[in-house]
C-alpha cells in the first residue's frame, strides 16, 4: 500500500468521440467503396490503396485514444496525457498549496486572456473543475481536470483553507 497520502486516477477524453467515430465510419466506409471498386473493375491495384486507407484509419482512431493521468503524492499533483494506452506524455507538475482558486469549472470566474489553459478533463461539463495557480514554466495556469470523489475529498482535507474547498461525497444509491 502506498499510503494515505497517494492518489491516482486515468481518466479517458470524452469529447472527442465524435472525431473518433467519424474518423472509423468515413475510413471504413471509404476502404469497403475501394475493395468493391478493385473486385469489380478488376484493378486490383487499388487493393493496395484500400490496405493503405484501412492502416491509416486504424491508426487515427488509436492515435486518438487519449487518456489522462493524475497522480497526487503529498502536495504535488502530476499530470500525464496517455495516447494511444502506450505513450506518456508529462503535462504539468504543480504543488496543490500554490493553488489560488479552485472549484467547478461552471462555477468559475473567466480566466484572464495571459492565462494559459491546461485542459486534462475527460469532458468540459459539469464534472469538471477548474485550478488557478502561478507555475513557473506556464506563468498565470488554469487546469481544467475531472478529478473523482476521492481525490475531490483529498484536496477538501489538503487545500489551503483560504480558498474555502469543502466536498461532500454524494451518496451511493442503496439499490445500486
Amino acid at each position: 500500500m502506498l499510503g494515505s497520502d497517494y492518489r491516482e486516477l486515468i481518466v479517458p477524453k470524452l469529447d472527442n468521440a465524435m472525431k473518433k467515430y467519424g474518423l472509423l465510419i468515413g475510413g471504413g466506409a471509404l476502404t469497403v467503396i475501394i475493395v468493391i471498386a478493385a473486385l469489380i473493375s478488376g484493378a486490383f491495384w487499388l487493393l493496395l490503396i484500400a490496405a493503405a486507407l484501412g492502416f491509416g484509419t486504424w491508426y487515427l482512431w488509436v492515435q486518438n485514444s487519449i487518456e489522462y493521468e493524475y497522480v497526487i503524492s503529498g502536495d504535488e499533483l502530476q499530470i500525464t496525457k496517455i495516447l494511444a494506452q502506450s505513450k506518456r506524455k508529462p503535462m504539468l507538475t504543480v504543488s496543490i498549496t500554490k493553488f489560488t482558486a479552485f472549484g467547478k469549472l461552471r462555477e468559475a470566474e473567466p480566466a484572464p486572456d495571459s492565462a494559459t489553459t491546461v485542459l486534462a478533463c475527460s469532458a468540459q461539463d459539469e464534472t469538471a473543475f477548474c485550478a488557478d495557480f502561478d507555475h513557473d514554466e506556464y506563468g498565470r495556469t488554469r487546469l481544467i481536470w475531472t478529478p473523482n470523489d476521492d481525490i475531490l475529498l483529498y484536496l477538501a482535507k489538503h487545500l489551503p483553507r483560504t480558498l474555502g474547498f469543502r466536498w461532500d461525497a454524494p451518496e451511493k444509491n442503496a439499490e445500486q
